[in-house]
């Protein structure tokens, strides 16, 4: 095949990313925009030593997994499923596991169905966009750059966050002189809305404030936050615990779909007995609170690296009445050396960031040995890699659930529950 050429090509396949695979002559061919089972016209644009990638000229037969993009603004690579049905979305976060599983060595025939929820719009709860002198706008990174496209809106976000956004581009002239870098609006589930402006400068935008909370009443706070300091706090309520979170701290961007995967962690928690836990990577404790509120009489400890996370942590639980947690500042690697020779946990859950666990922590899990890790995930090749290195060290896998966190993204969260 040649460049430029046009061929006639049936999509057998699509990865993670949205993009459909067809084969030619025994060559494989990718498709951005193409579905599982179409039938389509494509110009071949690139020649690798391996394959080639084309682009849809014409969809000759649609496949019975294609669905109108609910998102018309393409650009900024975030809804790169929101092409194919909900059903095959599912399909495909389940293979992307499977297949990280089968490339490790390990048993991909435990990886059960995906958990997921019904809404598949307007489920985060956090939205950044970052400003652009040259537009004089706040908009996405285009996919793979720091270059910013126009926000038009975004279907995986609120109203009210679209709502926000609209009014800062519409009055730029009351913060501009301030060099902002990016806004951020966060949502929880107790109908807070908390606004951050991030400026360079340090200057009186007391003009867009009260003009946002009057285009925008539901809002609860504005924080400006220049050089990265300062912020505020928003409230919200997981598994029945009140929750507070720093400005700068992590928090779970599908409040409904990180529920269910609580549900998963306390149902891998109760498949066996144990008078000691532990929560590593643990920012302002949600996992530990949630199981030290479902299991009062275990000892639960926590370690964050984050100091403000984990001051949240501590207020978080002194809130809620839970004296059976303690949290405590430092790497997770260094549990034993923070907690004492006499803490030693039967049960460890661990949720890294995506860079998986790191050689010491992997090293420091088998040294501390407890009965049951629970391994939450959200990047299914580093979780495999972390698996198979357990595994070499005397655990067994017992069960594997994907959660569909990011409906119409290619990511994947994971919970794993291994038992030595």
């Amino acid at each position: 095949m040649n460049i430029g050429e046009i061929i006639k090509l049936n999509i057998e396949d699509i990865n993670e990313r949205g993009v459909g695979i067809g084969k030619t002559g025994g060559a494989v061919v990718f498709v951005p925009g193409t579905v599982k089972g179409d039938t389509a016209s494509v110009r071949i644009t690139a020649c690798e030593k391996n394959y080639y990638t084309g682009e849809c000229v014409e969809i000759l037969v649609s496949s019975e997994y294609r669905t109108e993009p609910v998102c018309k603004v393409h650009g900024c690579g975030g809804c790169s499923l929101g092409h194919v049905s909900y059903e095959l979305e599912n399909e495909i976060k389940r293979n992307t596991v499977r297949n990280a599983f089968r490339r490790a060595g390990l048993d991909y025939s435990l990886v059960e169905d995906v958990v997921f929820c019904e809404n598949r719009v307007r489920y985060r709860n956090k939205l950044t966009v970052h400003y652009s002198e040259k537009q004089r706008a706040f908009g996405l990174y285009a996919e793979g750059t720091n270059d910013v496209i126009p926000f038009f809106g975004c279907v995986i976000c609120s109203g009210v966050m679209n709502k926000v956004v609209k009014f800062c581009n519409e009055n730029v002239d009351l913060v501009e002189y301030a060099m902002p870098t990016s806004l951020c609006v966060r949502t929880s589930a107790t109908g807070e809305v908390s606004v951050s402006l991030y400026c360079e400068k340090k200057c009186d935008v007391q003009k867009f404030v009260f003009g946002l909370a009057n285009f925008v009443p539901e809002i609860s706070g504005v924080n400006i936050i220049v050089n990265r300091k300062g912020g505020g706090y928003i409230s919200d309520k997981i598994m029945g615990i009140d929750m507070r979170f720093s400005s700068e701290a992590f928090r779970q961007v599908n409040g409904e779909a990180f529920e269910k995967l609580l549900d998963i962690v306390h149902q891998f928690a109760e498949e066996s007995d144990f008078s000691c836990g532990a929560d590593l990577y643990c920012g302002s404790g949600i996992i530990g609170l949630s199981l030290a509120k479902r299991f009062p009489d275990v000892k639960f400890y926590g370690i964050e690296i984050n100091a403000d996370a984990v001051k949240d942590a501590k207020f978080n639980a002194a809130e809620n009445g839970l004296e059976n947690i303690e949290f405590f500042c430092g790497d997770s690697a260094s549990f034993k050396k923070k907690i004492g020779g006499n803490a030693k946990p039967q049960l460890i859950v661990v949720d890294p960031p995506r860079a998986g666990l790191s050689k010491e922590m992997r090293q420091g899990l088998t040294e501390l040995s407890p009965e049951r890790i629970i391994y939450v995930s959200c990047n299914p090749q580093t979780l495999a890699r972390d698996l198979a290195s357990l595994k070499s060290s005397g655990y067994e896998i017992k069960r594997a659930v994907p959660v569909n966190m990011f409906p119409l993204t290619s990511h994947c969260e994971c919970v794993v529950s291994l038992e030595r």
